[in-house]
């Protein structure tokens, strides 16, 4: 049996990987979450991260104003946007998304000077126009 020590590099693409895999099951479960109409947002000891989107519905194509809604959280340094639509930003506040008819589940996950990580969803509605 050989007994030679995993090459750190090896040990770090298994950390990608598994940071990759969380990010993705995290995804699913909000995709799944949001297509049943339930908006969530993460809190953690008084801190807490929530998406505000004006509007939230109306006919598409449409655009769409989305900023987080931070409370308590220690120096946020990173965020990162999925539109539901293959779309992604690292803005604090995005420009203004435009939404082709149809409904969108909408990921904001934020990392704060600590490195811990929040996470927040909505759905978007652009019902087809007619």
């Amino acid at each position: 049996m050989d007994r030679r020590p995993i090459p750190h590099r090896r040990l770090s693409s298994v950390r990608s990987l598994n940071s990759k895999l969380f990010f993705s099951i995290l995804i699913l479960f909000a995709a799944i979450a949001l297509t049943c109409g339930i908006v969530f947002s993460e809190e953690r000891n008084d801190a807490k991260v929530e998406i505000i989107a004006a509007p939230k519905s109306g006919k598409g194509p449409m655009i769409v104003h989305l900023e987080p809604k931070i409370k308590n959280l220690e120096g946020p340094v990173r965020f990162e946007w999925l539109f539901g639509d293959g779309q992604e930003s690292a803005e604090m506040v995005p420009p203004p998304h435009y939404y082709e008819a149809g409904k969108y589940n909408v990921m904001l996950e934020v990392t704060d000077g600590r490195g811990k990580k929040y996470t927040a969803g909505i759905s978007v509605d652009a019902a087809s126009p007619g």
